[in-house]
């Protein structure tokens, strides 16, 4: 639908158009008017017409300049002319701000409404052709980044991508950037991570936000694992930047924080990293070079993500913090091993403040030697876990679960004070753990019988002389603490778990019977329905139709 501006001085007339015509019919569904021409421009500005029909001679500003104003503004606006006068001077200065038709007073509604239709064709294809040039425009933008994209990630991954397109990107980073030097690089690629909190933006919104910052073109495209939130960065460098990328970084930190900004945590800004973290590689003098430029920014990254460093960090950084720490490495680790030793002890002795000091005193000790990096400080600390896991369930399996849980997660954190924050709440754990075990043993031995008939019941095997080897207690021990504390035998309980399981897969999936049974450790289907029917006073063929019919 369209927009129609009627601007005509004397009030009859005007409304006699808005009337004298069903503009709907047409295909024009707004029409607004105006009694002379400097109104007419302001409800021109207002509304956007597609279609104007005003008169020429009007007090305050003619038709003509009015017109003409509109036409600046709006130049696809169509101006339709009302005049008294058959006049060829009219006519001139009509097509002079190129109105498409003109009606002469008194106005005929033959005359006006076979105007009005070559207008509104007029409107129709002019609409068309811009939106067949828009279309054109976005399919040749969207080629061209995809192909800028394409090879961008190329460069990324160390293959050629051909002069052509290389020259493209060349031309591309170059474009508008008013930069002295900067046509023929250097070039330089950035890694960096956006925190958490703020998700993982659009390349398409971050390129935005860097080129506003660096005042350049860039190229960003995600660079990490899908969902990771993290990117690369590639543009040209001015004469003398390469040697002040720090001070480059600082509008484009200042300009993601602002734009997405990380949000607080009520466990402090740090948490599940709070900030942009950014890695610089070393400048490329061609693009070819970009590929280990990246790969020297992704290693600044992973450094800047583990020492939490607020600026932006260089490869060169990271690398001197790696060669510095070579040195150092066997005191690090003797260091580490007593403090690891001194958590054992306490946390044995059941002093929780006295471990949680030790474990800040380790990452202190962390914190000090920066180059030691996340590898092998997560070896270290999953060493540690492992062994306090030892210490609160000496059963083997249990320990092992933990102990894996723990180190996984531990060895996940890319940040030093989220790892702190990982292995704290592990020990914390495991300091419950022993407490439970001092505090009433035998809870803690039927306690732990029956979590494990609850993890391990389809097993066949389950029976009171495995449970007992579990726990580390004679079976005849077993047994009476287990009576004493729950009033059933370990295999009555072991039957009732059983069977309870069955019969929520009875009630809601539609299995057969045998598959029930041997999933709930009692293979012998024939046995099961006995013990089912016993329990439920049907059979679990029939209690599985009746429950879902």
């Amino acid at each position: 639908m369209f927009k129609l501006l009627i601007v005509e001085d004397e009030r009859w007339e005007r409304e006699g158009l808005v009337e004298f015509v069903d503009w709907a019919a047409m295909g024009i569904g707004a029409v607004d008017t105006a009694c002379d021409g400097i109104e007419g421009l302001e409800r021109a500005i207002e509304l956007e017409p597609d279609i104007v029909i005003t008169d020429i001679q009007m007090p305050g500003r003619n038709g003509i300049e009015m017109a003409r104003l509109i036409k600046d503004r709006q130049p696809d606006a169509s101006i339709v002319v009302l005049t008294g006068y058959d006049d060829f001077q009219f006519a001139r200065d009509a097509l002079r701000f190129r109105a498409v038709d003109y009606l002469l007073k008194p106005i005929e509604e033959e005359e006006l409404l076979a105007t009005m239709k070559r207008v509104i064709r007029y409107c129709e294809e002019t609409r068309r052709v811009r939106l067949e040039e828009a279309r054109k425009a976005r399919t040749y933008e969207t080629g061209r980044r995809a192909a800028l994209q394409q090879t961008f990630a190329a460069l990324l991954a160390g293959r050629e991508a051909g002069p052509e397109a290389e020259a493209d990107v060349c031309a591309a980073l170059a474009a508008g950037a008013g930069l002295p030097g900067a046509a023929d690089g250097p070039y330089v690629v950035w890694s960096f991570r956006a925190p958490a909190a703020a998700g993982a933006p659009d390349p398409d919104a971050l390129e935005d936000w860097a080129e506003e910052a660096l005042g350049r073109p860039v190229l960003v495209r995600a660079a990490g694992e899908a969902g990771s939130a993290e990117y690369a960065l590639l543009f040209a460098l001015a004469a003398g930047e390469a040697d002040r990328q720090r001070e480059l970084a600082e509008p484009l930190l200042r300009k993601l924080a602002a734009a997405a900004p990380a949000g607080s945590d009520v466990d402090g800004p740090d948490e599940d990293g709070g900030a942009w973290a950014v890695g610089q590689g070393p400048a490329a003098e061609t693009l070819a070079a970009a590929g280990a430029s990246f790969g020297s920014a992704v290693l600044a990254l992973k450094h800047a993500l583990w020492t939490g460093a607020a600026e932006a960090v260089g490869c060169a950084e990271a690398e001197a913090a790696a060669r510095a720490f070579e040195p150092q490495a066997e005191a690090f680790a003797g260091a580490c091993r007593e403090l690891c030793k001194r958590i054992r002890n306490k946390l044995g002795a059941g002093d929780d403040r006295g471990t949680e000091a030790a474990v800040d005193e380790l990452f202190a000790c962390v914190a000090a030697h920066p180059g030691a990096g996340r590898t092998y400080a997560g070896g270290l600390l999953g060493g540690l876990l492992d062994g306090l896991w030892t210490l609160a369930a000496p059963t083997g399996q249990g320990a092992a679960a933990g102990s894996a849980g723990d180190l996984a997660e531990v060895l996940a954190c890319e940040r030093q004070a989220d790892m702190k924050r990982r292995v704290l709440a592990a020990v914390r754990r495991i300091a419950a753990r022993l407490h439970e075990k001092r505090d009433s043993k035998d809870e803690y031995i039927v306690g732990r019988a029956q979590r494990l008939i609850e993890e391990r019941f389809g097993l066949t095997e389950l029976n009171l002389a495995y449970l007992a080897a579990e726990v580390f207690v004679s079976p005849n021990h077993l047994g009476m603490l287990f009576k004493r504390q729950t009033g059933r035998t370990p295999l009555a309980f072991i039957q009732e778990y059983r069977l309870a399981r069955a019969e929520e897969l009875l009630r809601t999936t539609k299995r057969r019977v045998s598959a029930i049974a041997e999933e709930v450790g009692i293979p012998n289907t024939s046995y099961f329905g006995t013990l089912f029917k016993q329990a439920y006073g049907m059979t679990p063929g029939e209690y599985q139709e009746t429950t879902q019919r």
